[in-house]
């Protein structure tokens, strides 16, 4: 027991050390990418208790978890950039516990960490709130693995782990109920009911169904329809069967969200409000989205696999013979180092059994394994599939017998190889300096005192880091705004007083009769025009939101 404690903190500590050197200068090496994650880095900055129940649907918790960070770093750059950092560093770390506790063995659990750790699913995921939801899934299966517990208790454990997932991402709130009943067959069972009579054997039961509603009271309903959120499911599947249908008639996929709803209502009719009215009309078209769906995923897994266990160890070795060193490296584990007869027999005698633990891990993926059905193989479902290829490979990997005595020598030398890969591979990273001209701009508005209220108009997420206390921006879509019309009226009649010209909006507006007539009159209209950070950007902004309007660097040029 003592020496499985020290082997636990060992490889977390081992595991810790290498996602601080994974994650150094982070803000150096990878700029802000809008999206999704922009819209949970909002609703934490917004984060009030009890939370609104809109944000039922959309990761209460991890809106929480943001507010809670926030208090320890008021900047909100440096906000997003924490946030990003822990979570690479705590879902190494977890994922390492859960594999060591499943006795997949040290150094197959620090090197299948590792992997998982420093691969681009993991540094680059987005929206982050996926890695959020595998720390709750990893932290309950490592309580589920610390301990022989009854199969009720696993269940309840399931269910309840299901839960906080829920509060994350909606679609727990199924697999939690999924738990619950079968915690409840357990009564059922003569093999695994015990003494049901008992208050023991009920007070499990009992605390999960109190903790179930006492969330529901606090949160909302995770499952609520627009009367009481908005109907995600729906909106996922909207904007996905617009992908696959644009790809059968050779149509662009990257469409606006707008367009993406009216082609759902031309293809399925108007008063189709979800997926089940979808199917209802055209089952045809429902089920040939959820085929191309099954085919893309598989082939999304063979690449995941590929990316987790080939280009991440040989991650900036360069060589042109380098699949050459791997094949010979292989050929000599292969044949010089593995037991082969060891290793059938070890597999044979115990073989590969559905204990209720693996019943638990496989009712926390079945949210990811529903949804690239249903809905696309997205690269954050595919993120959890990822986990559960590490484990397996894992589990095969644990059992292999070297002809090797595995001794703590030899364990040790495993752990200071990979620890010299680490060094070798943050070292390399920290030399890619990239530009990073969405931080830059960010950095530049967040450095201007703002005396007001801001009215946005941007098609990005800039407003965002404006968020604060006292401030809390509004958001002027540029769809709202007629093309080739009077831009100036429409700026007085929506109140605008901050327009940030990225490049994006500059190709937005550039073949646009009416912006293109207020720009050359922009201080006349009220704005002054001050330089950003970004090549050719500039921030229009009306003089009185600005508290030094004198201390702040004009842009002249047209």
């Amino acid at each position: 027991m003592k020496n499985r404690l020290m082997g636990s903190l060992a490889g977390v500590g081992l595991l810790i050390v290498a996602g601080l050197a994974l994650t150094h200068n982070l803000p150096g090496r990878y700029d802000v990418v809008f999206g999704d994650e922009m819209t949970y880095l909002a609703s934490g900055l917004a984060y009030t208790f009890p939370p609104d129940p809109y944000l039922a649907q959309w990761g209460s918790l991890y809106a929480a978890w943001l507010w809670f960070l926030h208090l320890f770093t008021p900047d909100t750059l440096d906000l997003f950039y924490l946030n990003w950092r822990l979570l690479i560093i705590l879902t190494g770390a977890l994922l390492f516990l859960y594999l060591y506790l499943r006795k997949s063995g040290f150094s197959v659990s620090l090197f299948c960490a590792l992997c998982f750790q420093f691969s681009t699913l993991n540094v680059l995921l987005d929206p982050r709130i996926s890695a959020f939801t595998l720390c709750l899934m990893l932290a309950g299966l490592c309580v589920i693995q610390a301990r022989s517990w009854s199969a009720r208790s696993v269940l309840l454990i399931t269910a309840l782990t299901s839960l906080f997932c829920a509060y994350v991402r909606p679609e727990f709130y199924v697999t939690m109920l999924i738990a619950l009943g079968l915690a409840l067959g357990t009564f059922l069972l003569p093999k695994l009911r015990g003494n049901y009579r008992s208050a023991s054997a009920w007070s499990g039961l009992v605390g999960v169904i109190v903790c179930i509603v006492v969330m529901r009271f606090l949160f909302g309903n995770p499952l609520a329809q627009r009367e009481q959120g908005s109907d995600r499911s729906f909106d996922a599947f909207v904007q996905h069967f617009s992908i696959n249908y644009n790809t059968w008639n050779n149509r662009p996929i990257d469409i606006p969200i707008i367009q993406q709803f009216e082609l759902i209502a031309a293809v399925f009719g108007p008063e189709v409000k979800s997926m089940r009215d979808a199917f209802r009309v055209h089952p045809d078209l429902v089920l040939r989205h959820f085929w191309m769906n099954i085919t893309n995923t598989t082939k999304a897994e063979f690449r995941v696999l590929g990316s987790l266990f080939f280009e991440t160890p040989l991650n900036h070795l360069n060589s042109p013979y380098r699949k050459w060193i791997l094949a010979a490296l292989l050929a000599g584990i292969v044949f010089g180092l593995i037991d082969w007869r060891g290793t059938i027999r070890q597999l044979t005698r115990k073989g590969i059994r559905l204990t209720v633990r693996e019943l638990a891990f496989l009712i926390l993926l079945l949210p990811s394994l529903g949804s690239v059905v249903l809905v696309f193989p997205r690269t954050h479902y595919l993120y959890f599939h990822a986990v559960a290829l590490v484990t397996i490979i894992a589990f095969f990997l644990g059992h292999i017998k070297l002809r090797v005595m595995q001794s703590p020598v030899w364990l040790g030398t495993l752990a200071s190889l990979m620890m010299v890969w680490v060094i070798y591979q943050a070292s390399q990273q920290q030399k890619e300096i990239r530009p990073t001209p969405v931080a830059d701009n960010i950095r530049f508005i967040r450095s201007l005192e703002l005396t007001g209220p801001v009215t946005s108009l941007e098609r990005e997420w800039y407003r965002v880091f404006l968020y604060g206390r006292e401030q809390k921006p509004h958001w002027i879509q540029v769809e709202l705004y007629q093309p080739n019309t009077d831009f100036g009226r429409f700026l007085e009649e929506k109140k605008v007083n901050f327009i940030l010209m990225t490049r994006d909006m500059q190709r937005y507006f550039a073949q646009d009769r009416g912006f293109a007539a207020f720009l050359p009159k922009a201080e006349a209209g009220g704005f002054v025009r001050l330089k950003a950070p970004e090549p050719n950007g500039y921030l229009l902004i009306r003089p009185e939101l600005l508290a030094n309007p004198s201390g702040v660097t004009l842009r002249s040029d047209p």
